[in-house]
């Protein structure tokens, strides 16, 4: 779509009575064509039709994104994600370890817990690592969060009891994971504007790459020499991979954002924005889906290996559902990525994946969970599907606020489905009580929040587009 096609879709259409913060980025050659003129002529009509209607940013602010600077800082953020995701992709096998050989006298509903308080942190405190971000940039959270990850991980490998492990793992190591993981993606929006899905989906690729490493050193090492010592050689890579991405990554901020004497702590609350939901439809709407997206998502990653078990796999068969959902979720956090930005639209990719994950469990799991090649194929194509969703949803987010707010706006998304983090784990383990009859009753749940999630990501693609088959 030209540039003048969006204008003139400005003048034709009627679905934008509602709120919204973004008309879908230029593609790269719209840029090259686009003189200062038609950009403000583009604005200036948008503002004209409806006054919240407009274009974020300037496209000529972000010249060429294919810099050497650019390149370092997309690499940083790939092992950001590395260091950081890799604990997140692996707690299934984590949760299933523990639950046998450590917390043995203990529920999974309890032990549960563990891992949604973490999730709740590492990604709800994202409300706060956000919008510090869009105040100081990326280098001071990301050096802050590291050292606690690091102890939080450290201190897991001497735990025992169930309030160990939360204070440990779930709160300092959460705490640390969400001042790392929000300003390595955040920081990739400064760079990139046209192919933000993509490089965001390169990223999100070292989170995959960490839930297959180090799933895969659980496996070998668990048994040799106990969980103690493999957390903290876990705890020694993630800190490893950190600290090199932090050296490399660069960002903008004194671009992007106006410097401010107001007190940091007044500024960082005052920059947390939940008014948007009532606000923005779009917004609202999106985060709903990508909402159940992550409770299926998460729950299928914990439960996978407790499933497996209970059909009479021995515990390597359901490690390694866990190794094959992480990689291939890899070529799912770049294909559907580059393919969002290169002629398809984000919102019709949010579409498409979100109807490929509503398959994986109505074809695949639902009527074939006994079978282990069943559980293998289903585990590549969710792990594909919700790859995607992973390494999207930053980029639709990002893509419906302005650049100097993708902060507060992924802060607050992800704070909001942290609350499905913190829920989700504890609600799979009422279901799911150890019985192979219960474990069926949790793939039947999970099927219903993927519809739901499928329905959901027609109805934002509906807001943001209307019921053309344009790239949106």
């Amino acid at each position: 779509m030209s540039i003048i096609d969006k204008e003139q879709q400005i003048e034709n259409n009627s679905y934008y009575e509602h709120e919204i913060y973004d008309l879908s980025p230029p593609t790269t050659e719209e840029i090259q064509h686009m003189t200062s003129s038609e950009i403000q002529k583009f604005k200036s009509s948008a503002s004209s039709k409806h006054s919240t209607l407009h274009l974020l940013d300037d496209p000529s602010n972000f010249p060429d994104g294919w810099n050497t600077i650019a390149m370092l800082t997309l690499f940083g953020s790939f092992l950001g994600m590395i260091g950081s995701l890799g604990f997140v992709n692996s707690g299934g096998v984590m949760q299933s370890y523990v639950s046998e050989h450590i917390l043995i006298n203990d529920s999974q509903s309890s032990i549960g817990w563990i891992f949604s308080i973490y999730n709740l942190f590492a990604f709800g405190g994202l409300i706060v690592s956000g919008p510090l971000f869009d105040k100081i940039g990326c280098k001071k959270p990301i050096f802050i969060g590291t050292i606690l990850m690091f102890c939080g991980f450290l201190a897991t490998s001497f735990c025992k009891k169930i309030y160990q492990f939360i204070l440990a793992y779930s709160i300092l190591g959460g705490m640390g994971t969400s001042l790392v993981f929000g300003p390595f993606v955040a920081t990739l929006s400064h760079f990139f504007l046209t192919k933000r899905a993509l490089v965001i989906g390169i990223s999100y690729t070292g989170g995959g790459l960490g839930g297959v490493i180090f799933p895969i050193m659980y496996r070998e090492l668990f048994p040799k020499i106990g969980f103690g010592w493999t957390i903290r050689i876990g705890s020694f890579i993630s800190l490893f991979c950190c600290v090199c991405g932090w050296l490399i990554i660069h960002d903008r901020h004194d671009e992007f954002h106006d410097n401010s004497d107001e007190n940091l702590f007044k500024e960082v609350l005052g920059s947390i924005d939940f008014k948007i939901l009532f606000k923005n439809r779009l917004f609202s709407v999106l985060v709903t889906g990508l909402l159940f997206n992550g409770l299926i998502f998460l729950i299928s990653m914990v439960e996978l290996p407790g499933y497996a078990r209970s059909q009479g796999f021995d515990d390597n068969k359901a490690y390694l559902l866990i190794v094959v959902f992480n990689s291939f979720s890899i070529p799912g956090r770049i294909i559907p990525s580059y393919i969002a930005d290169n002629g398809f639209g984000r919102f019709n990719t949010f579409v498409v994946i979100n109807l490929i994950s509503l398959i994986a469990f109505t074809v695949i799991w639902l009527p074939f969970g006994s079978n282990l090649t069943a559980l293998y194929i289903f585990s590549g194509v969710f792990g594909f599907s919700s790859g995607s969703v992973l390494s999207l949803s930053a980029s639709l987010i990002a893509s419906i606020v302005k650049t100097k707010d993708v902060g507060k706006g992924l802060g607050t998304a992800f704070s909001i489905l942290s609350i499905g983090d913190l829920i989700g784990i504890p609600i799979a383990g009422a279901i799911a009580t150890g019985s192979s009859q219960s474990f069926k009753n949790l793939v039947y749940f999970l099927t219903a929040c993927a519809a739901i999630g499928s329905a959901v990501s027609f109805i934002s693609r509906f807001l943001y587009g209307g019921l053309n088959f344009d790239r949106v």
